[in-house]
This record gives C-alpha cells, sequence and structure tokens, in this order.
C-alpha cells in the first residue's frame, strides 16, 4: 500500500491545482470584474477653439469651451435595485457643466440618475433613472463597455440629447501609453431635439425685432478608445455640431472637437493600466498555468500508480519445500 501513497499524494495535489484555476476563472473572476458602486471620478472635456452661440451677450463667439462631468455612485441604491431587479445593479449620480467664459452662468449643465449592470454596462430601467430630474428609460451603453469588450459592432451607446441609443462600429486597435485600446466610433445625424424661443434678430430682424421660435439640431460623432479588459473608456473624442433653424435661416449654436483632457487620460491610465493587466491575470494566465499543472500532476500520479500495480502483478512468488527452504523457479 506504501506504494501507492505517492501517486496519491501526486494526485491529491493534481486535483486541488486544477480546481484553484478552475474557481480563478469562474469564480474569482466574475467577483472582481464588476462596476463599484462607490465610484467617485470626475472628467474634463476640453475643446480650446469651439465656436458657439454666446447667450451672454446674444451673439456668435469663439474661444476655449470645458466640459466636467463628475460621477458619484450610490451604494445603498444598488443594493435597493440589486434586490429589485434580482440582478447586479449600479446606480451612479452624474452633474455635468460645460462652461464657455468661465463665469457663475454655464453654457449648459445637466443632471442624470444611470441604473446600469455592473457587469455588461447596459442600461437597466427601473429604480428612479431620470434626466434632469425627470423619468427617462435608456438602452445601450451609458458610461463604459462591458468588461471583456469584444472586437465587434453589436454595442449600442446612448446620447442623452437625443434621448436614444446609437450603434457603435469598431475601428481597429491602438496603443496608448502602454495599453492596448479598441478603438470605436458612434455617430448620431444632424436631429432636431428642441424648439426654443430666440431673439428674431439673430436671422435677419431687425434689433428690436420680436423673439421667434428657433428649431435646434444636433449631430455628434464619438470617438472610443477603450480598455477591452475593463471596458473603461481611457480617452475620448467628441466632434459635435449644433444649430439653430428659422424661416429658412441657420445660426451656428455649437460646433466643437472636445476631447479629454491630458491630465484625464494619465489619470485613466493610471488607474486601470494596473488593473486591467491583475484582472487579465486572474481570467486567463492563471486558470491556464493552474489548469495545465493540475492536469499534468494528475496524469503523472494516474501512470505511477499504473507502474505501480504492472510490476506488483509481474512479480514472481517465492515457494518453499518440505525444509522450509525457499524455491525458485522450476526444480524438475
Amino acid at each position: 500500500m506504501r506504494k501507492f501513497l505517492l501517486p496519491a499524494i501526486i494526485m491529491g495535489v493534481g486535483a486541488f491545482i486544477l480546481t484553484m484555476g478552475l474557481l480563478f476563472r469562474f469564480y474569482a473572476y466574475p467577483n472582481l470584474a464588476v462596476v463599484p458602486t462607490d465610484q467617485n471620478t470626475t472628467s474634463v472635456i476640453q475643446d480650446p477653439d469651439a465656436t458657439f452661440f454666446d447667450a451672454d451677450n446674444v451673439k456668435p463667439g469663439s474661444g476655449e469651451l470645458t466640459t466636467t462631468a463628475r460621477i458619484i455612485g450610490d451604494p445603498e441604491a444598488s443594493e435597493a435595485a440589486s434586490e429589485e431587479t434580482g440582478r447586479d445593479v449600479a446606480v451612479w449620480n452624474m452633474g455635468q457643466v460645460s462652461d464657455n467664459n468661465g463665469d457663475n452662468m454655464p453654457m449648459a449643465g445637466s443632471t442624470s440618475v444611470m441604473v446600469f449592470d455592473r457587469h455588461t454596462a447596459e442600461a437597466i430601467n427601473c429604480c428612479g433613472e431620470s434626466e434632469n430630474g425627470e423619468e427617462v428609460e435608456r438602452e445601450g451603453l451609458l458610461v463604459k463597455f462591458p468588461f471583456d469588450t469584444k472586437a465587434v459592432d453589436t454595442y449600442q451607446w446612448w446620447d442623452a440629447t437625443v434621448g436614444k441609443a446609437f450603434p457603435v462600429t469598431y475601428e481597429g486597435e491602438e496603443t496608448l501609453q502602454g495599453m492596448d485600446l479598441y478603438k470605436f466610433t458612434s455617430e448620431v445625424p444632424l436631429t432636431k431635439y428642441t424648439t426654443m424661443e430666440l431673439p428674431g434678430s439673430l436671422f435677419g430682424g431687425a434689433p428690436s425685432a420680436p423673439g421667434v421660435e428657433a428649431d435646434r439640431f444636433y449631430s455628434n460623432e464619438r470617438t472610443f478608445w477603450v480598455d477591452p479588459v475593463t471596458g473603461v473608456i481611457i480617452d475620448r473624442v467628441e466632434d459635435q455640431h449644433q444649430e439653430f433653424r428659422h424661416d429658412g435661416e441657420t445660426v451656428n449654436a455649437l460646433t466643437t472637437t472636445s476631447s479629454f483632457t491630458q491630465k484625464t487620460v494619465d489619470t485613466n491610465v493610471e488607474d486601470y493600466k494596473s488593473k486591467s493587466s491583475q484582472l487579465a491575470l486572474v481570467k486567463n494566465t492563471l486558470p491556464v498555468i493552474f489548469t495545465v499543472i493540475g492536469l499534468v500532476l494528475l496524469l503523472a500520479g494516474l501512470v505511477m500508480s499504473v507502474i505501480i500495480g504492472r510490476r506488483k502483478n509481474t512479480e514472481v512468488p517465492v515457494q518453499a519445500d518440505d525444509r522450509g527452504d525457499p524455491v525458485f523457479g522450476d526444480r524438475g
């Protein structure tokens, strides 16, 4: 029996290591690849040379345009939403402000309550999701791409201005500060999204002309550089255009190509480069290494036990004569 002890130990160790490999892939990874419910981040998108309608001076303007988005997660609301839906849900609050002159009155601002799946990042319609205090039903991706992002054209990105999700196209791979990223684009065609009262003088009327109801149109071409492991957007560019239309006349409302500031990009790389590597290690590298070692040990232990068993069965039995002396082989 002692001869079989070593193979049994080897197979036991192999089974343990194999189990660890499976746990890394099917238990540890799913529990690590989730969006945090206590998120607290600030992103800044900036264009130094935007052109816009200067509402303060009621005339066309140009200059630096800065959009700041602050996201704060709500762990209690996330837990309640998860219990209500039976899914792993995150609830994030976002405030966004666009400023063109640094005074106390921003060009635009919005508040959002976003509810989405912590793994896929897809919108979930429940639990108080809203836009500027009004109930809304979103679809598609809201703030990031899913964990383990694929190089496909099947994603959709939610546009809050139009209130609709638009297709996302995969454009290839690019490297940024040592990170291998997927490049995606999404286009919002020129679309009327609101009507607002503006001075009639903007559309060729006299300075004293009464106000008119003008249609406001909007288009946007977004480009995302996404870490495929975490789904986090490392860099982002928005090529946006807005215009007012009335009685055949068109006035520029906003033309801008805005991108993440270098500080925002550097912060994203610093925060997610190591997290991406660690998550990839848990999902791919460790499961493969542990599985291979475990299978090799199991096979080695099995082969050893078979060899020992065969040796035992082929041993020549020792016999004794009438006086008790051992007899080997055939005495004739």
